[in-house]
């Protein structure tokens, strides 16, 4: 089954790709912040701004879903990007710490610096991430 991407079913789905990752387990041992992703508006392609919360704590992801208004205030990291670039990200075309750096991906919340130490950690959801069965909107 195909789920549209950054809707509260992909989220279930991709938490449950990242439980399943015992190299993300072991890469995010000591992470323990949630973190909300957006894919922001596009207007021309029809697509709403969308955005999914990830509780991420010692390499388990406890809650996956779309994420609430109230999650991007309370949450310590919060990183978006258009549905163009989240593609590339998810096609396993851009490293999202590299994507943060070169600013293709924003971090609105949280601190770049403190992210470096985790690279292999994100690479590792990137790749569950990529397992779910995803559909991009029409035109991405």
């Amino acid at each position: 089954m195909s789920y549209e991407v950054f809707t509260h079913d992909w989220a279930v789905a991709c938490g449950e790709q990242i439980n399943e990752n015992e190299d993300y387990r072991q890469a995010a041992k000591s992470w323990e912040w949630p973190l909300v992703l957006t894919m922001v508006a596009d207007p021309k392609l029809g697509v709403p701004e969308r955005s999914v919360y990830l509780d991420l704590y010692h390499g388990e992801c406890r809650e996956a879903r779309a994420a609430a208004a109230a999650d991007l205030d309370s949450t310590s990291y919060v990183i978006s990007a258009d549905p163009h670039t989240w593609k590339r990200v998810l096609d396993r075309d851009l490293e999202p710490i590299f994507g943060l750096i070169r600013g293709k991906l924003k971090l609105s919340k949280g601190s770049l610096v403190s992210l470096i130490p985790y690279t292999t950690a994100a690479k590792e959801m990137v790749l569950s991430a990529a397992c779910v069965d995803t559909r991009f909107p029409a035109g991405v």
